[in-house]
């Protein structure tokens, strides 16, 4: 089965933004209604708890909302909310809306109180709207929240935010790139395994994050540039080529069972800062509607959709095989599974591991029972290799090499002649990757559910990890033929299913079988 390809419109509106009283919060949605409205697209609304119960926005929407609109639930918490659901606000004096995690996000309150802070908002947005709300979407929400809000009000799509670090306080690391995952009961960030520890909604991730250049923007600092689709950004959502360059991988790239991207933007910016990259995004869109290339639809009808066609959450890729910079000379490989999100990085003629993450439904969210009582938080997976957090700088990166062994044991990097050939297997499930080199080669890798496999047509493979000797990473041992990591406190080990491993001074060396290759089991 071909891949779905959808864009969900998502506007989440305001009651009042403090960083800047003086903006108009009511234009931004006007002036986004009438484009969206002129051009036929569907659109999700979400709105915060105090812009449902105050403000001009809610009965705007109310008069001028399409049937082909939705309206759901922006859940960040502020001041009004916290009063009307008898919970005490952690934001500063004299705010209603303080964009700190303690303040703003769910895991800044004890789990009883998000569940009052949940049901109290499903309540008021039921009271005034008619219904239960369809959609709900934060920067994040814990997986306590979302089981509440699943299991009692069978809500049909949850989103969050995409990978950042130190974006408003906010990190996270390690989730599905993108497209959906059914998360765990344990952490939203994980997709779950089994049964029991699934979440019946499923989670998207918004913003629609660059493939080839976001994960590694400003390595080494305290927090990242922003390169998405979002309108505001004129390097990336603002900027037509940019934009034609990111559709374009989503309308025609492997992408296994969903190529997926979260449009629109917060209404807190203002109308100005928008305008221009929002209008030539419109435009965009309907022209890749009308030759039938994506679909558009709202994010609760996605949801429902991919619950009606998947129990398990199912691989999905993200493939950029041209740069999304003009004159670039970076491509990017992103797949994922229930089990482990895995990325390969191309750089001119070089072939980089440049993230690898498990995924294990136990490994509870550092939130899950106890409330967040700082202005930053983290989110995360469990990290086998993490190339943004366990990097120093550009020229101190964490990555995998791929090289050949000549026959002293000595290693030679391997040197790509041009793209990789990929081919989706047609029960849509596995990734195989067959890189042109210049000697030794093809490199074929095989990416699948539960793990990956590496053959070098002519030589010795070796998978060379290495990072800055300074770094603290997750890794703590080789024993037979296990990697053994811990992170948070949390212990987890790979088997080696081919080849074997050496501990070096700055990382690990996986040597392949000559007969049976290199691989990983993920699960």
């Amino acid at each position: 089965m071909p891949p779905r390809r959808v864009i969900n419109i998502v506007n989440f509106i305001r009651y009042d933004e403090p960083r800047d009283p003086r903006l108009d919060l009511l234009e931004p949605v006007v002036r986004q209604m009438q484009l969206l409205r002129e051009a036929g697209l569907p659109c999700t609304w979400l709105l915060q708890f105090d812009a449902l119960v105050a403000g001009p926005c809610i009965d705007f929407l109310k008069k001028h909302l399409p049937e082909n609109h939705e309206v759901g639930l922006w859940f960040e918490i502020n001041r009004m909310h916290c009063e009307a659901a008898g919970v005490a606000f952690r934001g500063r004096d004299g705010l209603n809306w303080d964009y700190h995690a303690r303040a703003a996000l769910s895991v800044g309150y004890s789990p009883e109180d998000r569940t009052k802070l949940a049901d109290t908002a499903v309540t008021r947005f039921s009271g005034i709207l008619g219904h239960l709300p369809t959609v709900i979407a934060a920067w994040y929400i814990d997986a306590h929240t979302l089981a509440r809000f699943s299991d009692r009000y069978d809500i049909s799509a949850f989103a969050i935010c995409r990978d950042q670090h130190g974006t408003d306080g906010y990190t996270l690391r390690g989730a599905p790139w993108t497209g959906a995952w059914f998360p765990s009961r344990r952490n939203t960030m994980i997709p779950a395994q089994t049964d029991a520890m699934r979440i019946e909604t499923p989670v998207f991730r918004l913003l629609g994050p660059d493939p080839v250049h976001q994960y590694d923007l400003n390595l080494g600092e305290p927090a990242q540039q922003v390169m998405t689709l979002e309108p505001v950004y004129p390097h990336a959502g603002g900027n037509p080529d940019w934009v034609r360059r990111y559709l374009d991988h989503l309308c025609f790239s492997p992408a296994l069972a969903l190529a997926h991207a979260q449009a629109g933007q917060e209404n807190s910016f203002g109308w100005p800062l928008m305008a221009a990259g929002y209008e030539l995004q419109i435009a965009e869109f309907v022209r890749r509607r009308k030759a039938g290339l994506l679909d558009f639809e709202c994010l609760g009808t996605t949801g429902e959709w991919f619950r009606g066609h998947y129990r398990d959450t199912p691989p999905q890729a993200a493939i950029a095989l041209d740069d999304t910079i003009a004159n670039g000379n970076r491509r990017s490989i992103w797949y994922s599974s229930h089990h482990y999100r895995i990325n390969l990085l191309l750089e001119g003629d070089r072939l980089y591991l440049r993230d690898l993450h498990l995924f294990d439904e136990n490994y509870s969210e550092r939130y899950l029972t106890t409330r967040c009582d700082t202005v930053a938080a983290r989110f995360d997976a469990l990290p086998v290799l993490d190339g943004f957090g366990w990097s120093a700088s550009t020229a101190d990166r964490a990555l995998g090499h791929w090289m050949t062994l000549d026959a002293d044991g000595c290693e030679s990097e391997l040197r790509l002649s041009g793209n990789p050939a990929v081919r989706e297997t047609l029960d849509g499930k596995m990734l195989d990757l067959e890189f042109p080199l210049q000697a030794h080669g093809p490199l074929r890798l095989h990416l699948e559910e539960t793990g990956w496999r590496a053959a070098l047509e002519n030589g010795s493979l070796a998978l060379v990890v290495r990072w800055p000797r300074e770094v603290r990473t997750a890794f703590t041992s080789l024993r037979e033929d296990r990697l053994h990591f811990s992170h948070a406190g949390f212990p987890y080990a790979l088997k080696i299913s081919a080849g074997k491993g050496h501990v070096t001074s700055g990382g690990f060396r996986l040597t392949a079988n000559p007969d049976h290759g290199l691989g990983i089991r993920m699960d």
